[in-house]
């Protein structure tokens, strides 16, 4: 499989299809082998799809540092600088987004941005419930994977999209179990979400950017994406109205269809 040694370790990659690069980024404790194959399928026959596991996750190694969001946006330059990557859109999703802001405001090197189930962080944001939030800050130490993830699953999805989808669902549990994240890295991730603030630099942002939120998400609350859209000028939102925190999962043609509208 292939992998890229980039500030002092090896990122793992995969790329699909032709065109236009389209960069994904992916969230907090996630791994490539979530996307689910369908989602990246289509978008490979519209354009050249990079994703990649943050480092300390999935296939990717780990330097065993602590780092911050604007860290793993640097990773990101990296991938782009070793695979010549010039130019490219980008989609990040959750903590992904968070990487795709930093992307933009540090590097000009996105062409347009498409920021999915996320917000600005800091004192602007929105926060989950005590509850939801207890559930994300759980230690995953001494705890099984499928514990985790079973967990990680009832924040993730509506409790209608579980209930009618139980084979999606199990397969979900299997992509999520493969190579699981140490309950280190998962505390680094956690820590570096936690000092990740973009608010007050958003109004720099000029590229057309597209906002995607989930009308039932409790991870990060749908207020976040009406947030994010009074922050940057050029920006426009596209609410599902059925999905929680993973709309490219529970109404994945309409993400697809949003997603190729905006970016041709």
């Amino acid at each position: 499989m292939p992998k890229v040694k980039i500030n002092n370790f090896k990122l793992y990659y995969e790329i699909y299809g032709e065109g236009h690069p389209l960069i994904i980024i992916l969230g907090l404790g996630a791994n490539t082998s979530w996307w689910g194959r369908y989602f990246l399928k289509e978008l490979a026959k519209h354009f050249k799809v990079i994703v990649f596991d943050n480092r300390g996750t999935g296939q990717s190694g780990d330097p065993k540092l602590d780092y911050t969001i604007k860290t793993l946006a640097d990773d990101t330059i990296g991938l782009m600088n070793a695979l010549n990557i010039e130019f490219a859109h980008s989609f990040g999703h959750s903590m992904g987004g968070g990487i795709a802001q930093e992307l933009v405001l540090n590097y000009d090197r996105v062409n347009k941005l498409i920021l999915c189930s996320t917000s600005c962080g800091g004192l602007k944001s929105y926060l989950a419930s005590p509850e939801v939030l207890q559930i994300i800050s759980k230690t995953r130490e001494g705890r099984t994977i499928e514990e985790i993830v079973k967990e990680t699953l009832t924040i993730f999805y509506s409790n209608e999209f579980i209930k009618k989808n139980p084979k999606l669902i199990g397969y979900a549990i299997q992509n999520m179990g493969k190579t699981p994240m140490s309950p280190e890295n998962y505390m680094r991730q956690t820590k570096a979400l936690k000092s990740f603030n973009t608010c007050d630099k958003l109004k720099e942002l000029k590229k057309p950017t597209l906002i995607m939120h989930g009308k039932k998400d409790i991870l990060i609350p749908p207020q976040n994406a009406e947030i994010l859209t009074e922050l940057i000028a050029n920006s426009q939102i596209t609410w599902f109205n059925k999905s929680a925190h993973a709309p490219f999962v529970e109404e994945p043609n309409l993400v697809l269809n949003a997603i190729i509208e905006f970016l041709k």
